[in-house]
């Protein structure tokens, strides 16, 4: 270890010097990137020149308290590189919440490796910690001149690594076609490899180990950054105004509460690890011994930065002398997932095995545990296996889940954004960088818990989340495994791979023996198939796979299609029972992609009634042809009147008849219900109103997501009797059971998102098809499929909107529908896993789809949809929805970019932006601000209990029984709060929020997972408490259960007990004393406040029962 001026030391590793070169394309800085990718590219008036600040010293490593513990340090070179821009700089990019960070640093060139030579990175303000900045200062001795009075300090902690660069080999070369142009690629996204000198590149580097050695592990465990500067008064007054911007945002968004309050003049202490103690500390432990399941669980802990390597011996024998069984450790693990950084490991181990030990595990039957595994550019995270709806593998090998893994390739705080440069980087050298390291691990697997995993294949789903199953072959067999799946014959790559991912889509298994009947033909003309992806089925296949999804009762228990998965065929199967019996189905040509022997039908969804919304495509389309715009705006005008003050209304009981379709958007947790009995000033409820009140205005205003009352959503299926005309449909729904069902006759639209086509067509009624409800009819005559005139549409799943509001049907102008050609798919002789992992890597590295829309949605602002750069844009993004099908990567061509964006389409923080005057600007502007949301706190409310329950006494015995109930479900509930990002009452609501900084899931994607916790959850929590109450006896009108939840009430709501228990929490009684993060902080009001509706229905029935004499539960055993 060598020291340096100003305490920072420098632990100098063997590594290679690279140099800067290569080409960046033209329009590079104009390049269209989503949000969460902020790029390299300064702007025009950019805040790097503007709040840069040169360093003397440099240094990475951890932060405990006010204890920096250095492991990498140096002085920095100062002054001018050849482009004119600092050597090392530390500069606060306010408009994009970036830091940029720089570093030329006084060590040999020849030791340091690419990530280091020079240091560049870029961390966002959202990675850094909850008041994670830290500024300190003194004056320097007397005889300096003023331009250097002060040393400052700057600490930065971070929850993830920043976006580190590494500049090209002198060797790589770039492509022909960027000769000539202006632009210079200096530098590329650095890998853990890039921290390291090894003589091998990223993609041809082995099997990567899921706890990284030597310099390749920097990026896991830096968690600090901390600069020295010696600056005059007037720079450290510029560095202020920099720190009271980004306090600024805080008062915007809560989120970004950055800066410490902890004081300019407070001491710091510094620890330089020395050689032998970062070996002691950071060198990967042997775990050969340790049962795979626990290694892997050390593993994830390891890799999240949960825990030091070093600190593993001591975990381990912890472990072994709380117990002897690897089950109830695997438990303890899992629950350490919660911690931000586990700090005293022989305190909390024998306290959270107290506490589990009280804690049963739960199983729902139609669930698995999975474990999945994120590979990011400098990092492996494995995390605790989570319950997951099953598939047939997962059924197949329901028995051997520890040989498969599901693996997401992301960014290190999010998912991965594509645009040309890293295609441009990945063509000048695809050994290394981003996409080198995807093909390494496709290529050499990825070692888990000692064992190597390969890549197997990837539903359509998957890979649009760029995630992969991954098996290890010596627990299961691949070829077995192909060979049970069914055999593929398709030469086509995409179509292939499209094949193989089939059985791994998300299903529930129909029990029941079901007759595969005669095969049915297409009905086909002119090379147009009427019936692409649709077949037949008895009415009690249907009825089964109904309550395969727990529709037991009402008009959704009798669907009349369900969307389907049997072997190697899928679609939707329709009521035809004039057809088949009632155990039969009958399949068609299109349904069958490939032949298998799997005969188990698995049911992925049911027809329901869906009501009809706009959003930004089809208001965009509507107008352009057409539609009036002071339609729309008055449409939006009356939907912000419904729904703003819902909360409110909750609040005063005053409930509207559009608030009752409010209150249905909360599917599982019965919010109308609790409203009735009269909750409705209970704090859940009303955060479960807000919630709702929320979304539903951040709907209105960021996605233009507004009801049609004359409309439905419905999927599609063709006419088996022949009986509709071309140009007719038919289409009967039913929005609940206590309503009547509807035949729509009239003249309509129909479209199908994106809303590429929209068409006119004549609804009608015919009594051979009143049989079927909350579905669309389409006819099988004339000579083209409407489908198909319909973006492409088929038959096989996609679901279809039907207007009949004649204030749109009649002012809209109905065109040709596109005719668009798919290009010639890539295909070979035969199909191996090389070629289909290439072709995983080349839809990750061409996933345009989201880029292609955006663009044509500005384009279409500012202009109309139908310039030919739309239209363009309209034929790129049919390439690319058929990349699955063909292998043919679209490419979205640099002038079809927009220079400026409309400010709907919130892009202000890192583009140009124009007040647009278009419709969508209009009424993006009609809701004025950003609905937020903050939850109830309990005492502010002053712990409003509810008298109807609390007139009931309680029995101190069952109390302290139920409080390990309580912690266990709290414990885990924040588990599902950290991992979403969300408030409690997100989660029993099923209905995420807007958040921006929600990383790697869109919002209304989190709502059937945050729905799928919560069953888990409640579920759990009621089996424990039925074990509970076969314990004591009861003397008292209340059953049993009941009596469980009024004392969870108490626990829950009256101030006395939840006192107690916020007592109780932060001495630790239940497991470890509450973390001091940014997380639980801002995410968890104190207390919680939804353990009591875990027995909703009997609260429910509670308060629903007449008066009578309150008598005392008597417990008469209690072996605790």
């Amino acid at each position: 270890m060598t020291s340096t001026k100003y305490g920072i030391h420098a632990y100098p590793p063997k590594f290679s010097d690279p140099q800067f070169i290569k080409r960046l394309m033209a329009d590079y800085g104009q390049r269209s990137m989503p949000r969460p990718g902020k790029g390299l590219e300064r702007t025009e008036t950019s805040d790097v020149d503007r709040f840069q600040f040169w360093p003397d010293a440099i240094a990475m490593g951890s932060l405990k308290g006010r204890q920096f513990t250095q492991v990498f340090g140096a002085a920095c070179i100062k002054g001018y590189d050849e482009k004119s821009h600092g050597r090392s700089i530390l500069a606060f990019d306010l408009k994009r919440e970036v830091l940029v960070i720089k570093a030329e640093m006084k060590l040999d060139p020849k030791i340091l490796p690419p990530a280091l030579n020079p240091l560049f990175a870029e961390l966002s303000f959202d990675d850094i910690n909850h008041q994670g900045i830290h500024i300190t200062k003194r004056p320097l001795p007397d005889g300096l001149t003023q331009k250097d009075a002060l040393e400052v300090t700057v600490t930065v902690s971070c929850r993830r690594p920043p976006k580190f660069y590494a500049s090209f080999d002198p060797g790589d070369k770039a492509p022909d076609y960027m000769a000539g142009t202006k632009y210079l690629i200096d530098r590329r996204r650095a890998t853990a490899l890039d921290f390291a000198v090894s003589g091998v590149n990223e993609r041809d580097a082995n099997a990567i180990p899921a706890i990284p050695e030597g310099p390749c592990a920097y990026p896991t465990y830096w968690n600090t950054y901390r600069w020295v500067f010696r600056m005059g008064t007037r720079q450290y007054d510029r560095l202020l105004v920099c720190a009271h911007n980004i306090r600024a945002l805080a008062q915007a968004d809560p989120e970004m509460d950055l800066m410490s309050l902890t004081s300019e003049r407070a001491r710091w202490t510094v620890r330089v690890l020395t050689g032998e103690d970062f070996k002691r500390v950071y060198t990967p432990p042997d775990l050969s011994e340790i049962p795979f399941s626990s290694r892997t669980l050390l593993e994830g802990l390891i890799g999240h930065g949960i825990m030091a390597p070093g600190d593993t011996a001591e975990l381990i024998a912890m472990l072994q002398k709380v117990s002897s069984s690897t089950a109830f450790h695997d438990r303890i693990l899992e629950a350490l997932f919660s911690q931000q950084k586990i700090r005293d490991i022989k305190h909390l181990i024998p306290k959270l095995a107290a506490f589990l030990r009280r804690r049963p595990p739960y199983i729902q039957p139609h669930l698995v545990l999975i474990r999945t595994v994120l590979v990011t550019p400098t990092r492996l995270l494995i995390g605790p296996p989570q319950y997951e709806p099953s598939n047939s593998v997962t059924r197949r090998y329901h028995d051997k889940l520890d040989g498969i893994i599901r693996v997401q390739f992301t960014d290190e705080e999010d998912r991965l954004f594509i645009a040309d440069y890293m295609k441009l980087v990945d063509s000048i050298n695809p050994a290394v960088g981003i996409m080198a390291r995807v093909r390494r691990a496709l290529q050499f697997g990825l070692i888990i818990g000692g064992e190597t995993f390969y890549p197997v294949a990837s539903s359509a789903s998957q890979q649009k989340e760029h995630a992969m199953w991954f098996i290890n072959n010596k627990i299961i067999d691949g070829l077995e495994l192909r060979n049970w799946m069914g055999t593929v014959h398709e030469t086509v790559v995409a179509k292939h791979a499209a094949r193989m991912g089939l059985p791994f889509s998300t299903s529930r298994i129909v029990n029941m023996k079901i007759n595969i009947g005669e095969e049915l033909p297409d009905i086909e003309r002119k090379g147009r198939c009427f019936t692409d992806g649709c077949g037949i089925a008895g009415r009690e296949v249907l009825n089964q796979a109904a309550l395969a999804l727990n529709e037991k009762v009402g008009i959704n228990a009798q669907p009349s299609a369900i969307q389907f998965r049997l072997g190697g065929a899928k679609g939707v199967l329709s009521d035809w029972s004039q057809l088949v019996n009632e155990y039969e189905i009958r399949l068609r040509p299109s349904m069958i992609k490939f032949r298998s022997d799997l005969a188990d039908l698995n049911v992925i969804r049911i027809a329901k009634y869906q009501a009809a919304f706009l959003n930004r495509q089809f208001i965009n389309i509507m107008c352009a042809n057409g539609v009036p715009h002071e339609l729309i705006i008055g449409i939006f005008e009356d939907a912000i009147a419904d729904i703003k003050g819902f909360r409110d209304r909750v609040w005063n009981d005053a409930i509207t008849e559009n608030d009752e379709q409010l209150i249905a958007l909360c599917n599982d947790f019965p919010l109308a219900q609790l409203i009735k009995s009269g909750f409705n000033e209970n704090p859940l409820v009303l955060d479960v109103a807000a919630i709702i009140e929320c979304r539903a205005l951040q709907d209105l205003k960021w996605r233009a997501r507004v009801k049609l009352s004359d409309g439905v959503y419905l999927i599609g299926i063709a006419d088996e009797t022949g009986t509709l005309k071309e140009g007719e449909m038919f289409c009967q729904f039913q929005e609940n059971d206590e309503s009547p069902p509807k035949v729509v006759v009239n003249e309509v639209l129909v479209c199908r998102a994106p809303a590429c086509d929209v068409r006119r067509a004549w609804a009608v009624d015919r009594p051979e098809l009143r049989h079927l409800k909350n579905v669309i009819v389409f006819s099988t005559q004339g000579m083209r499929d409407m489908p198909s005139m319909l973006g492409g549409g088929d038959l096989d799943g996609d679901d279809y909107t039907l207007i009949w509001d004649q204030r749109f049907v009649q002012s809209l102008k109905v065109y040709d529908p596109m005719d668009y050609e798919a290009p010639d798919p890539i295909s070979v002789k035969h199909v191996t896993q090389k070629h289909l992992n290439e072709n995983f890597v080349q839809y990750v590295l061409n996933d345009v789809l989201g880029q292609v829309d955006n663009c044509h949605l500005a384009l279409s602002d500012m202009y109309t949809p139908f310039d030919p750069r739309c239209l363009h844009l309209s034929e790129i993004h049919s390439t690319a929805v058929d990349f699955a099908k063909t292998g043919q990567a679209a490419a979205l061509d640099p002038s079809l970019r927009p220079k400026e964006w409309p400010d709907f389409m919130d892009k202000d923080d890192v583009k140009v932006v124009y007040e647009s005057k278009g419709i969508l600007g209009k009424i993006f502007r009609i809701v004025q601000a950003d609905a937020h949301f903050s939850p109830s706190d309990l005492e502010q409310m002053g712990y409003p209990a509810d008298p109807r329950i609390t007139r009931f006494p309680l029995h101190e015995s069952l109390l302290d029984r139920l409080k390990p109930l309580k912690a266990s479900y709290e414990r885990d509930l924040q588990y599902d709060m950290r991992r979403y990002r969300v408030y409690e009452p997100e989660i029993p609501s099923g209905i995420a929020i807007r958040n921006k900084r929600r990383k790697r899931v869109r919002d209304q994607n989190l709502n059937e997972p945050l729905r799928e916790a919560y069953n888990i959850l409640v579920n759990n929590v009621r089996e424990t408490a039925q074990k509970i109450v076969n314990d004591f006896e009861f003397k008292t009108t209340l059953t049993p259960m009941q009596v469980i939840a009024r004392h969870c009430y108490a626990l829950t709501y009256e101030e006395v007990h939840v006192r107690q228990w916020e007592q109780a929490l932060a001495e630790g009684k239940f497991g470890e004393k509450p973390e001091d993060d940014e997380d639980s902080e801002r995410l968890r009001p104190k207390p919680l406040i939804s353990f009591a509706w875990c027995f909703c229905q009997e609260l429910i029935q509670i308060v629903s029962q007449a008066a009578s004499t309150p008598s005392i539960p008597i417990g008469v055993t209690d072996p605790e």
